[in-house]
């Protein structure tokens, strides 16, 4: 009984230690990583623009598969689908487009970044 008892003890300990959570950017730094959503940053392709592509649509969309033919891995082929205006409407999921992304909007102020981005001419 006492050997059954330690054997329980025993696996409940290394079950509740296994149990431990440490924070996403704890486990895994984003070396380089910029938040496009930081007012202090310049809307611009190259400062906030990329990370946002890279964060949201470049595991889907890039020149090794491209979904839906789309294919956003680089300025001028993000530029080409902002300025014929699939862009935005799949991001603001209007009727007529796929929603992009698909599972959740993105976030206002990556929209709004977005969006000023193509009124201010697509700074690079």
């Amino acid at each position: 009984m006492k050997r059954r008892f330690i054997y329980f003890f025993l696996g409940l300990v290394i079950v509740v230690s296994g149990c431990y959570y440490d924070s996403v950017e704890a486990l895994h730094p984003l070396d380089g990583y910029v938040n496009p959503c930081d007012s202090t940053l310049q809307t611009t392709y190259s400062s906030a623009i990329k990370y946002i592509i890279s964060y949201n649509c470049i595991s889907c969309h890039n020149s090794s598969y491209a979904g839906g033919n789309v294919t956003l891995d680089s300025y001028d082929q993000v530029k080409l689908y902002a300025s014929n205006g699939k862009l935005m409407n799949s991001i603001l999921r209007n009727s007529g487009y796929n929603p992009m992304p698909p599972t959740q909007a993105l976030a206002t102020c990556q929209t709004t970044r977005i969006q000023q981005w193509i009124t201010n001419n697509y700074p690079q």
